[in-house]
């Protein structure tokens, strides 16, 4: 059985593809997850990586000891490091498998999915036999809200909550996480996948782990440092057991890139990596608002108020449709652009990566907009 969200992507990935070998001229795709060429070069001014080590032997998270795994959890701001364990994984995706994994062997019964979420949690939950179902978050006027009650009286036992929203940047206010403390005063298990937020977005530095509680974090991924990288599922100390055991099945070793990438986050450089990334961020917002001013008539939804390195870009009165695949081909092949596009609730619009070379992202989105417009 094929996945429908990759089948999607690789059609579009081939129109460029064909496009590109045809003329020999790049498409600019806003969605797409790698950085710039520019980005690279600027980053690499600041990022400074020392490490040394065997590359031979395999290395487990429980080959690290705890007091090094202790100091990853106190520089990610775990409120009760004491009584937390953290699971070191390769990837992102691996964590997902491991978690839902231990939600089936600890007899859970329904997982709710909130949305938009990366859509490796909903297949993960079809390779373990896992039943879940998806929840669209609350969108209105740049805010997402959790359907409170929605979740109380389908009898859900565990949620999972991609924070901020799935390619949006938007965080969670004080609001949403009262009513996050109150699932969780309800018994229901919050998983708040958090791989794509940056430190100040974290909910794990305001809601204890607990029970009731676990964060996935992987730190390097908001600033699209993608070779070296390793993700962290924070939960409670009395499941180190089980899930160590599991990761030998599920994940194996990790990489010395993983390796890598932990002790470059212990460093002080990895902050001096986050405050030049949030400047790069920073300085791209202000050129993408500057675009979308040209194009009141369309009314664009976009919160550009946080820092992050995605945004999504809603238009809800787009004079074409945006899912239409024929739609993108002649943004291909007559503007060199191309998007991935996202459709959630009544809302249709698109991802955009500001990761990419300010000027080129500008002259793409003034493409996409216009042609909808």
């Amino acid at each position: 059985m094929f996945i429908d969200e990759i089948t999607y992507l690789d059609k579009i990935f081939e129109l460029e593809k064909k496009k590109k070998d045809l003329e020999n001229i790049n498409i600019t795709n806003v969605s797409n997850w790698n950085p710039s060429y520019s980005y690279k070069t600027y980053m690499e001014k600041y990022i400074q990586l020392n490490y040394q080590n065997d590359i031979f032997d395999y290395t487990y998270t429980y080959d690290l000891t705890k007091k090094y795994r202790a100091q990853i959890m106190e520089k990610l701001c775990v409120q009760n490091p004491l009584n937390s364990m953290c699971l070191l994984n390769s990837s992102g995706t691996s964590t997902i498998l491991n978690t839902i994994n231990f939600l089936k062997m600890h007899n859970y019964h329904k997982l709710g999915i909130l949305t938009p979420s990366y859509f490796s949690v909903e297949q993960s939950c079809k390779i373990c036999n896992f039943p879940c179902e998806k929840i669209a978050l609350q969108y209105s006027r740049d805010k997402y809200c959790i359907p409170f009650q929605y979740i109380l009286d389908h009898h859900f036992d565990v949620l999972w909550l991609t924070s901020p929203a799935y390619s949006t940047g938007i965080s969670f206010d004080d609001s949403q996480i009262n009513i996050i403390k109150k699932l969780i005063s309800e018994k229901i298990l919050i998983i708040a996948d958090e791989s794509l937020a940056l430190p100040n977005q974290m909910l794990l530095s305001k809601i204890p782990i607990s029970n009731y509680f676990f964060s996935i974090c992987s730190p390097h991924k908001p600033l699209f440092i993608n070779k070296i990288k390793f993700s962290a599922l924070i939960c409670p100390k009395k499941n180190d057991d089980f899930l160590e055991q599991w990761i030998d099945i599920l994940s194996g070793s990790l990489l010395y890139s993983n390796l890598v990438a932990i002790q470059h986050f212990l460093s002080d450089n990895f902050i001096e990596c986050v405050y030049a990334t949030q400047q790069w961020y920073k300085n791209t917002i202000n050129r993408v608002n500057n675009i979308m001013q040209y194009f009141p008539n369309i009314h664009i939804q976009c919160n550009l108020d946080e820092i992050s390195p995605y945004k999504t870009i809603y238009l809800e009165s787009a004079k074409r449709e945006m899912m239409d695949i024929e739609n993108i081909k002649t943004l291909i092949n007559k503007d060199y652009v191309s998007y991935i596009p996202i459709k959630f609730n009544e809302y249709t619009g698109f991802r955009v990566n500001l990761s990419l070379d300010p000027e080129d992202l500008t002259n793409a989105l003034y493409r996409i907009l216009n042609f909808y417009a």
